[in-house]
């Protein structure tokens, strides 16, 4: 398999935009091509949620990639994206280090608790070829977090760490192109993930046809699959984040 990449020279820069991927996904945007927004009015989250923007340093970023077949094990992606996404933030923002930071599976980065990004990972086919497209709302700076919110964080909300955004941007480019490469060579990055998976170790709880299920959260296997066991024993393996996916601590 091969993956066209993101291209450094392929960026457009916007004021404002509705949904950065759903611009993207226009065949005008050859693969390769990429979007950054200083504000996103129809941010768009997983399973038709809505994602909000918070702060006064926002990272509103979409990117397309191809590839001439599909991938083996397509929950990966998303795994690798936040790899990468958790790599920028701790090499731009010495801060990061100091607090717990976690990937959340699928798709999202927790610092202390707290989410502070949220990946979404989109494809289209035509033809033999897919594109994927890979947005990344952060929360880069702030300082005031509404009451309606209160799950959600900032990476920073250090002054001496303002006004990185064009940094983390140069830093995380080349990174979600080695996290694509290292899917399409089969590169295996699972024991970052579960070092940093958040609740491992943890009661899950669910539901499942009306009822609560519960179960202890053991970590990710190679194919991105989340892996957990219920009281008696028995394994339970989620390809895709369940209903009502908590933590019971």
């Amino acid at each position: 398999m091969s993956f066209q990449l993101l291209d450094p020279e392929k960026g457009i820069f916007l004021s404002e935009a509705g949904s950065t991927n759903t611009i993207l996904k226009g065949k005008e945007f050859p693969p390769g091509s990429w979007i950054l927004a200083d504000f996103q009015s129809s941010g768009r989250g997983r399973k038709g949620k809505t994602w909000s923007i918070l702060g006064e340093e926002p990272f509103i970023f979409s990117g397309k990639f191809s590839s001439n077949s599909n991938l083996s094990s397509p929950g990966l992606f998303s795994l690798y994206v936040g790899v990468a996404v958790a790599k920028a933030i701790l090499s731009v923002y010495p801060s990061a280090s100091k607090k717990d930071l976690r990937i959340k599976w699928p798709n999202d980065i927790y610092l202390n608790g707290k989410k502070v990004c949220g990946i979404l990972i989109e494809t289209e086919k035509e033809g033999e070829v897919w594109d994927w497209i890979l947005g990344i709302g952060a929360n880069l700076y702030g300082t005031e977090i509404p009451e309606y919110l209160s799950d959600a964080g900032f990476v920073t909300d250090d002054q001496n760490e303002k006004g990185r955004r064009n940094r983390f941007l140069e830093t995380l480019l080349p990174l979600l192109n080695d996290a694509v490469l290292a899917i399409s060579d089969g590169e295996k990055r699972i024991e970052f993930i579960n070092e940093k998976l958040l609740w491992k170790g943890e009661t899950i709880a669910w539901t499942e046809s009306g009822e609560q299920k519960t179960a202890t959260l053991l970590g990710v296997n190679e194919e991105g699959k989340l892996l957990a066991r219920t009281s008696v024993g028995n394994m339970v393996e989620f390809i895709d984040s369940p209903e009502d996916f908590r933590s019971l601590g």
